[in-house]
């Protein structure tokens, strides 16, 4: 297995569409990776579920809804 390269992580402001993320992810990974020669991974930051009742629900109970 290869081995991982330099991670980049970038956390977007919910006002940015999905659609315009992952464009934006590309060229910032193409552009550290042309200036800096190095194995760079650009990925989002993802965020976990904030839903206070889902918390303390148990995967059936989510599956179920």
């Amino acid at each position: 297995m290869s081995e991982k390269g330099c991670e980049v992580v970038v956390t977007f402001h919910e006002s940015i569409p999905t659609a315009a993320q992952g464009p934006a992810l590309l060229q910032l990974e193409t552009t550290l990776r042309a200036s800096t020669k190095l194995d760079v991974r650009v990925v989002k930051q993802l965020k976990g579920d904030d839903s206070k009742l889902r918390k303390f629900m148990t995967i059936t109970q989510r599956e179920a809804l």
